[in-house]
């Protein structure tokens, strides 16, 4: 059995007749919940819009490193509600959470995981399109921002000439307080 999934959804993958969809959550000052699924969903007592808004998420890449990702969204800029949301507020830092769901044939919705979560980077308006993108920073973003954290993007790890390595860390307080080695 794979762990970390339902019984229901192991049900429906066995069946084959999952259907994946995107719950979107953006925290602008009127929180925003969009889907990409032809009708409204409810996850959590919370109506996700089908409005036809929610039109690309980027892929997402990972790797070893632990590193700042990001992700951007594309929405429908053709009508005017997201752009005057932008353009009226400060909307840098929002958060935002992509979850996966999936549908059974019944159309109801089985089960979600998070995709991603981050924050808004930036934001960019094409007039000739008629798309609004937002770029997100993943939740990683405010990492190295904290006193004493650092990621190990270029050659941020610094080495003394008195470091011990792990040589200490198997050791428990009480054999540092005895004098155990």
């Amino acid at each position: 059995m794979a762990r970390g999934l339902s019984s229901d959804l192991l049900a429906e993958i066995n069946s084959g007749s999952i259907k994946p969809v995107a719950l979107v959550e953006i925290g602008f000052p009127t929180v925003q919940r969009l889907t990409n699924h032809y009708k409204d969903l409810v996850h959590n007592s919370n109506t996700y819009s089908s409005g036809g808004y929610l039109l690309k998420i980027s892929a997402k890449a990972e790797n070893s490193q632990i590193n700042v990702a990001n992700f951007s969204i594309q929405l429908s800029a053709v009508d005017n509600t997201f752009v005057a949301i932008v353009l009226n507020n400060v909307v840098s830092n929002d958060e935002v959470t992509i979850d996966i769901g999936f549908i059974d044939t019944d159309e109801t919705l089985i089960d979600t995981f998070n995709y991603d979560k981050g924050f808004i980077n930036n934001y960019s308006i094409d007039t000739k399109t008629g798309l609004l993108t937002l770029n997100c920073t993943s939740h990683f973003g405010d990492f190295s921002r904290t006193a004493g954290r650092r990621t190990n993007e270029g050659s941020q790890q610094r080495f003394f000439p008195t470091d011990k390595g792990l040589e200490f860390s198997a050791l428990t307080i009480q054999d540092l307080k005895w004098g155990r080695k």
